[in-house]
C-alpha cells in the first residue's frame, strides 16, 4: 500500500504529496503539526521534532484512523504486533510521549484523546 492510498482524506488532516528536489514525499499536516511519512519525520512551525520509531508508527496509525476510537488491543497489534494483554502499559506510556511532543498542553490533550472505557482517538481539530 502507498502512504497515498494508506490515509484517509478528511476535512480536518491536509494530506497531500509535495516535490522536494526531484522526490515526491507524502506530507499529512494537523494544527501546525507536519508530518513527512516517507522520509518519517515531524515538525512543529518548522522545527524538527525528534520522535523515536515507535512513537512515528503509533502517529501514522492515529493518522491512518482520524476521528475514530481505537483500542489499546487494536493499537498494540496493528503497530507493534502484539498479543493483547491486560497488563501492558505500552500504548499509555507512548500516547503520553505523543502528547508531551505534539500537543500545546500535553496535560490538556486536544488531539490525542482519552476514549473511557474504550482507549484513543486522534482529532485533527482536536476534540
Amino acid at each position: 500500500m502507498t502512504p497515498a492510498t494508506a490515509f484517509n482524506s478528511t476535512a480536518a488532516i491536509s494530506n497531500s504529496p509535495t516535490s522536494d528536489v526531484g522526490n515526491d514525499d507524502y506530507i499529512v499536516s494537523f494544527a501546525d503539526i507536519t508530518v513527512n511519512v516517507d522520509r518519517a519525520t515531524a515538525t512543529r512551525a518548522g522545527k524538527k521534532i525528534n520522535l523515536t520509531t515507535a512513537e512515528f508508527e503509533l502517529l501514522t496509525f492515529f493518522l491512518q484512523n482520524a476521528e475514530r476510537p481505537l483500542t489499546r488491543d487494536m493499537i498494540l497489534e496493528s503497530v507493534w504486533s502484539y498479543l493483547a494483554s491486560p497488563n501492558t502499559r505500552t500504548v499509555d506510556a507512548h500516547v503520553l510521549r505523543l502528547r508531551q511532543k505534539l500537543e500545546v498542553e500535553p496535560e490538556a490533550p486536544k488531539h490525542f484523546v482519552t476514549v473511557h472505557k474504550v482507549g484513543y482517538r486522534f482529532c485533527p481539530n482536536g476534540c
